[in-house]
Formats: C-alpha cells, sequence, structure tokens
C-alpha cells in the first residue's frame, strides 16, 4: 500500500509540472527589467576638463606646414573647440576621454583646411601630442598634409598677468645652458659679475603683447649695443604679426609652460631663456 501511494505522487507531480509547461510553439515571455534596457558601460566623452584657453605650442617654431598654428589661440567651449589661425578659424568638436584628447577642427573657407588633433593631457595641464593637418593651398589646385608635433599649455588670463618684477631671478639660454644672467632690481649681470646692464620700464602695447615689452640699456655706453627684452610668464605668449612685425615668431626651442625670457636685435627671431631651475624640465618637453 505504501508502494501505491508513493507511486500515485510521483505521478501527480509529473501531471503538475506538464501543466506548467509551455505548449510547443509557444514562447514565455521574459521577465520584465526593473530598470529598462541596459544602458552601455561606455562613458560618453566629454571636455568639460578642457574648457577654456589654450596656447599651440610647436616643438618645431619652422615644421614646415602651410597651416600656422606657433602661438596660436585655442578655445574650447563644452564639446566644442575654435582654433584662432588669423584669418578665419578652424572649429569643431573636441572630446576628453580619461587623459585622451581628440578633436577635429575644420573650415571651407578662404580655403578647405583641417587638423585632427591626438594628445594626451599630463598632470601639469599641458596636452601633448601632434596634429595631423592637411587641406588645399591657397591657388586651389595642390593638396597639403603634413604631421605637427605640438602641445596645447593653459593660456593665462590677461588680468592674472604676474608683475613685472617677478622676472627677477637667474636666466639660462636655451641653445647654451652655461650662457645665464641674473636679473635683481632691474639690473642685469652675468651670474655673479658686476651689472653690465639695466632693464628698461615696461612699455605696453607693440610687439611683445600680452607679454612684458623692456629692454636692455647697457651700464657703459661704449659697452656695446643693447637689446629688446620680453618676458613671458608661463600661459602668456607673444601675438604673432602684431606690432608691425611682420612674419611667424622663431623661438628655437621654446616652450609656453615655463617662464620666459626672449631677447632680440631682430624680431620675430627670438633667443629663448628659461629660470635656471626651469631649464632641463623646460627643454625635455
Amino acid at each position: 500500500m505504501a508502494r501505491s501511494l508513493g507511486s500515485l505522487a510521483v505521478l501527480s507531480l509529473i501531471v503538475l509540472l506538464a501543466g506548467c509547461t509551455p505548449a510547443a510553439g509557444d514562447t514565455a515571455a521574459p521577465s520584465p527589467s526593473p530598470e529598462g534596457p541596459t544602458a552601455s558601460s561606455t562613458p560618453t566623452p566629454t571636455s568639460p576638463g578642457l574648457d577654456g584657453e589654450w596656447i599651440v605650442d610647436l616643438a618645431d617654431p619652422d615644421p614646415g606646414c602651410i597651416m600656422l598654428l606657433g602661438y596660436r589661440h585655442l578655445t574650447v567651449a563644452g564639446e566644442t573647440g575654435t582654433l584662432d589661425t588669423g584669418e578665419t578659424p578652424l572649429a569643431g568638436p573636441v572630446e576628453l576621454h580619461g587623459d585622451a584628447v581628440t578633436m577635429h577642427l575644420e573650415r571651407t573657407a578662404p580655403t578647405k583646411d583641417a587638423i585632427d588633433i591626438t594628445a594626451a593631457l599630463g598632470q601639469d595641464g599641458v596636452a601633448r601630442g601632434t596634429g595631423e593637418a592637411g587641406g588645399i593651398h591657397p591657388g586651389g589646385t595642390n593638396g597639403y598634409a603634413c604631421t605637427i608635433p605640438l602641445s596645447l599649455v593653459p593660456a593665462g588670463a590677461v588680468a592674472d598677468m604676474p608683475p613685472f618684477d617677478t622676472i627677477d631671478g637667474t636666466w639660462c639660454a636655451a641653445y647654451d645652458r652655461t650662457s645665464c644672467m641674473t636679473i635683481a632690481d632691474s639690473m642685469v649681470a652675468d651670474l655673479d659679475n658686476p651689472p653690465h646692464s639695466k632693464l628698461d620700464d615696461p612699455t605696453p602695447g607693440g610687439f611683445g603683447d600680452p607679454c612684458y615689452g623692456s629692454g636692455m640699456t647697457p651700464i657703459d655706453p661704449n659697452g656695446g649695443g643693447g637689446a629688446a627684452l620680453y618676458f613671458c610668464p608661463k600661459g602668456y605668449a607673444i601675438q604673432t604679426g602684431s606690432g608691425g612685425v611682420e612674419g611667424e615668431i622663431i623661438a628655437e626651442h621654446d616652450n609656453v609652460a615655463f617662464d620666459r625670457l626672449y631677447l632680440t636685435q631682430n624680431p620675430p627671431y627670438l633667443g629663448v631663456y628659461f629660470r635656471e631651475d626651469d631649464l632641463a624640465a623646460a627643454l625635455q618637453q
């Protein structure tokens, strides 16, 4: 009798399960997700960390490209970048994905030109990478393409410009690390030697803006000619084509991410000096 009841219990369980099984051809409806469709795990690229003004700093002051980029300003607002090239700006989308910066900037007039910038945003706030530029020559018949190593340096606001007397300190030439001078209280000396020149008061306007324009006047009138001097704190750069000086600025080994002095007797060809403590780092980048 116990066996008969056991068999009956098993049979009943089988019948119950069979009643719950969908018939052939029927499809069981999936359980609805309480949160709806699963969103992609890939974050949407954004660029809020790039918003603001940037200076294009070229590794080579004369990269041999028809597109003129040196010391130009790039404005990023939201996901759009606008590059001031002195004529019609180039504009387009900008993305910041982690520390990877990408942008495609273009224009269609007066000529068709574009640049794709790929860079990595460093902990110092400078984006370093390359620009792949290309377009049509002004004649409208031939095209051009070039790869330009560059950096994007955050631009300082005019209202935040450090005062001129912060020029004091020891400065060494980028072209010769042993060629150094010390500036203190507007006097210029070769390291620890007696001063040989005096700095003129800075003058606004003209070539050099928005940096400080000054000059070195020899203390001994028979000691040789002076030189024009420009003081650019980091994040500030001389505007190209300003003050009646023609042509692109040529400054070998420049680095806008550091304080610089420029000496010249023939602008826009400038000799670059960095603060002694910054020299090694400035020349590595």
